[in-house]
């Protein structure tokens, strides 16, 4: 990858850089591009990382975002150094768990498990799969409701949220399981006749968006619960892109296609520039 950035950089080349995932979204590739000096959309490698962390990025919304605006899931880090058993588990929240990584991404190794008490050996096992891959895993409450997303387009001046997406599953989770399969979940634009969720989204998504140094594109997911409270979930830093992805639904609904956004990001880029050292 090292190499190939090197190319580039030696070619003058504009990069539109759609490598998502934890590969293009935890800050790594978006150091390598400021210290090449590279032409492109990585944007500032520290507000990459922070949004790739789950735990570290709910923190921020939650000190942006009064709760009754917008509020996020009580949630435990745990660690390798943390020692879990099935009845910690069983005491942690009440009700169902969701059980994630911390910074992977696409819903990889991501469940719900609706009855914790007597599910503590298959969450904890899930758990130890989790520290193998990455150094965090996050025990979550589970929130019911109706999951969202709202992706934004972001220049040098503004920050344009486009239609939200209500997304429709079987089993009320929007895990790895549904997103690997196109039969298991669909997508519903919602702007048209739920005006109020609809707007209180868009604007979470906008001041949460104008709030860190995101560059270009951005997709955010919500839940709103039965009482109609926003609830954050995680932060897209490179939204997915592929044609049954949410961001090109979304796209389509504002009337453009994704050939439509590389051309608009190269005219309307907000390029990030790497400050100098400070050495006294």
């Amino acid at each position: 990858l090292v190499n190939a950035l090197d190319e580039i950089a030696s070619c003058n080349e504009y990069v539109v850089n759609l490598l998502h995932g934890q590969f293009g979204e935890d800050g790594g590739i978006q150091t390598l591009a400021a210290l090449l000096g590279l032409k492109g959309t990585f944007g500032d490698p520290q507000v990459a990382s922070l949004t790739m962390n789950k735990y570290a990025m709910s923190s921020f919304v939650s000190s942006l975002l009064p709760s009754d605006i917008v509020a996020v899931p009580k949630t435990r880090l745990i660690t390798a150094k943390d020692k879990l058993d099935g009845a910690q588990i069983a005491n942690s929240f009440r009700g169902p768990i969701v059980v994630k990584p911390n910074s992977l991404g696409s819903s990889l190794l991501t469940e719900v498990f609706h009855e914790p008490a007597t599910s503590g050996v298959e969450v904890v096992a899930l758990i130890s799969e989790i520290l193998e891959n990455d150094s965090a895993a996050l025990l979550q409450e589970f929130v019911r409701g109706e999951e969202y997303s709202c992706g934004c387009m972001i220049d040098s001046s503004n920050v344009t949220p486009l239609p939200v997406m209500k997304i429709n599953t079987d089993r009320g989770f929007f895990g790895w399981k549904e997103k690997s399969r196109k039969d298991m979940f669909d997508l519903e634009a919602v702007d048209d006749h739920n005006d109020s969720i609809s707007a209180g989204i868009k604007s979470a998504a906008r001041i949460i968006a104008s709030a860190i140094e995101l560059y270009n594109i951005v997709r955010f997911d919500f839940i709103v619960t039965p009482r109609s409270q926003i609830v954050f979930l995680e932060c897209n830093y490179i939204p997915g892109m592929g044609s049954e992805s949410i961001f090109p639904a979304m796209l389509e609904k504002h009337g453009m296609t994704v050939t439509d956004l590389i051309h608009w990001v190269v005219l309307h880029s907000k390029l990030y520039t790497r400050k100098s050292h400070l050495v006294r």
